[in-house]
């Protein structure tokens, strides 16, 4: 949905525009009343292509035929529209300049944006990464760790067939639960010992 504080406030930014630029075309228009050359070839010219134009395209939508030779403005005429189309231009000129600065502006923003989103990609996947090589360093750990405690089990299980272990001999890994194993050990020693 459209926030509706944005069209008073464009409404506004207009009406500010007009109000700066104001004062540049009325400086403009009394400049080009003042000045022959700038009467001449800045003001003049203008008004007179805008009164052709003008005068050619109301009669051609108002299907009158076409004109002739359109018949030029006076020079005071020409010199008040030559100014006041300056002036419009000027501030549709100040416009145009805002305008452009706003949107490189916002370009700018969203660039900024989008690189800090790219930014923040990238190091998630670096993250991920660095996980995945911890994880795949852990497995072989792990997978070392398991080879040992099989060697291990394997030397202890080929000791204990050939002789029975005192309790001072046993690992210092083995824990209470190991003690039944061991008994038992001991009791099938014994056993082998008294059948020879």
């Amino acid at each position: 949905m459209v926030a509706l504080g944005a069209f008073p406030a464009a409404k506004l930014g207009a009406l500010l525009l007009r109000q700066v630029s104001k004062p540049i075309a009325n400086f403009v228009k009394e400049r080009a009343k003042q000045s022959p050359v700038f009467r001449s070839y800045v003001c003049m010219p203008p008004a007179q292509f805008y009164n052709w134009c003008e005068v050619k395209m109301k009669m051609y939508f108002m299907n009158l035929g076409t004109a002739g030779k359109v018949k030029p403005l006076s020079e005071t005429m020409a010199i008040e529209l030559g100014s006041n189309l300056l002036g419009e231009g000027i501030i549709f000129f100040v416009a145009a300049v805002l305008l452009l600065f706003e949107y490189n502006r916002q370009v700018r923003k969203e660039q900024a944006k989008e690189d800090a989103r790219l930014q923040d990609q990238e190091d998630l996947s670096n993250a991920i990464r660095n996980l995945d090589l911890m994880s795949e360093q852990h497995s072989a750990e792990i997978r070392r760790l398991t080879y040992l405690v099989d060697d291990l089990i394997s030397k202890v299980n080929s000791k204990s067939s050939t002789e029975p272990f005192t309790p001072s001999e046993l690992p210092p890994s083995s824990s209470k639960q190991n003690e039944p194993e061991y008994s038992k050990n001991l009791v099938s020693n014994e056993m082998n010992e008294n059948l020879i």
